[in-house]
């Protein structure tokens, strides 16, 4: 009997470490490639169809348990690296009143033009006057002072 709480903790223990490694794969592979919600759809569909085909194939236990950990990350980690609320996540963000900066990109809808300038390196546009020809540039300081 006590082999099979040492299964059940290792089992647990390596699920949690696998969640937060699939995280980390999710959210770069997000950053880095994704950019219309299409091609989001695409990568969570993707790694749903690879992992069932792994686990299918594979008889270890403990490999298919890696691989569920993988997914579950991977599936959080693209929807928080993606930014934006798209699909079932809209109405699930909504219900639990969570993420509420993904909320507004999806109802602006600038996300995709935030993620392709994030792709490609591109500066976002300026929301503050950086010019020094307002009333705290030195040319107005040297006017007062004189």
């Amino acid at each position: 009997m006590p082999a099979n709480w040492v299964y059940i903790i290792t089992y647990v223990m390596v699920f949690g470490f696998a969640v937060y490694i699939g995280f980390l794969i999710g959210q770069e592979l997000s950053r880095r490639y994704l950019v219309t919600a299409r091609a989001y759809w695409a990568a969570n569909i993707g790694g749903l169809v690879a992992v069932v085909l792994a686990v299918a194939l594979i008889p270890a236990m403990m490999i298919q348990i890696i691989l569920m950990g993988v997914l579950a990350g991977y599936i959080a980690g693209l929807k928080m690296g993606f930014g934006e609320s798209s699909g079932p996540w809209k109405w699930l963000d909504n219900f639990m009143d969570v993420n509420k900066r993904h909320r507004k990109v999806a109802e602006k809808g600038t996300g995709e033009a935030y993620r392709r300038r994030r792709k490609t390196g591109e500066a976002g546009p300026d929301l503050i006057s950086v010019d020094e020809k307002g009333s705290a540039g030195p040319s107005s300081r040297r006017s007062r002072d004189a």
